[in-house]
C-alpha cells in the first residue's frame, strides 16, 4: 500500500490517495485533529473508496437521528463523482477525532459539510477522467464522466469506474483551485436537492436498525 499524503482543514478538505488491492481511496483530514494525533497517529480515515467491482463506499461520519443525514451527505459525494447511487454503500464511521466534528445536532451537518463532500466527489471524478484519458491517449477535456462511466464521445469509447479504479489511484490529487473549477453547476445536479429513499429505511421499518440505545 502506498504511503498517504498529509492534507487539509475541516472546512476545506483536500484528498489523500492510496492504492490497495486495486482500489481508489480518497479521504479527508482535519488540521486540528492531525496536530493532536501527531504523525504516528496518521492512518487512512476514508470518506470514499472505489474498488475494481465498481462499488463505491462512502463513509458517513455523522450519526443518523431521523434527519436522513446518512443518505444526504453520501448523495452529495455521489452527485459530484457522477456515481450511480445504486452502486454506493454507506459505511458508518466510528467515533474518531480524526474525522473532525462528528456532533450530530443543531441541523448543521449539510450546512457545514456540503462543500467538503462536494470536493471529495469532484476530486474522485477528476481522477477517474484523467485515468481514462491516459488510457486512451487523449486530453482529459475530451472526456466526460456520467453515471459511473467515463466517456470519450469522439471515439464512442467508455470505461466503467471499476475498470478505472487502479489506474485512477496513481493519478495526482487535483489541487483545490482545480477542483473548485470542476464542480458541477446546480443545473447538473442529479441527486442534490432531489427526493430519495433513505438508505436505512428498510432496516428502520423492519426492526433491524441499530440505535444508540441498543449499544452495550
Amino acid at each position: 500500500m502506498s504511503a498517504p499524503v498529509v492534507v487539509v482543514g475541516r472546512r476545506a478538505f483536500l484528498q489523500l490517495t492510496g492504492l490497495t488491492a486495486g482500489a481508489l481511496i480518497l479521504g479527508v483530514r482535519s488540521s486540528d485533529a492531525l496536530a493532536a494525533a501527531g504523525d504516528a497517529g496518521f492512518e487512512f480515515d476514508l470518506f470514499l473508496s472505489l474498488d475494481s467491482s465498481g462499488t463505491v463506499r462512502i463513509v458517513a461520519h455523522r450519526s443518523e437521528m431521523g434527519q436522513g443525514i446518512r443518505t444526504a451527505l453520501p448523495m452529495v459525494v455521489a452527485d459530484e463523482m457522477e456515481a450511480d447511487f445504486d452502486r454506493v454503500e454507506v459505511v458508518q464511521a466510528l467515533a474518531d477525532e480524526r474525522y473532525g466534528d462528528q456532533n450530530t445536532d443543531g441541523s448543521h451537518s449539510v450546512r457545514d459539510f456540503f462543500e467538503p463532500m462536494r470536493t471529495v466527489g469532484a476530486s474522485a471524478r477528476h481522477m477517474l477522467v484523467a485515468a481514462a484519458a491516459t488510457s486512451w491517449g487523449v486530453a482529459p477535456a475530451e472526456c466526460e464522466a456520467s453515471n459511473h462511466r467515463v466517456h470519450h464521445r469522439a471515439s464512442s469509447r467508455s470505461l466503467g469506474y471499476g475498470e478505472l479504479a487502479e489506474r485512477a489511484a496513481s493519478v495526482p490529487v487535483p489541487d483545490s483551485v482545480e477542483v473548485a473549477h470542476g464542480l458541477k453547476s446546480r443545473d447538473q445536479w442529479r441527486y442534490i436537492g432531489k427526493g430519495r429513499t433513505l438508505v436505512d429505511i428498510s432496516d428502520m421499518v423492519t426492526g433491524k436498525a441499530v440505535y444508540g440505545i441498543d449499544a452495550k
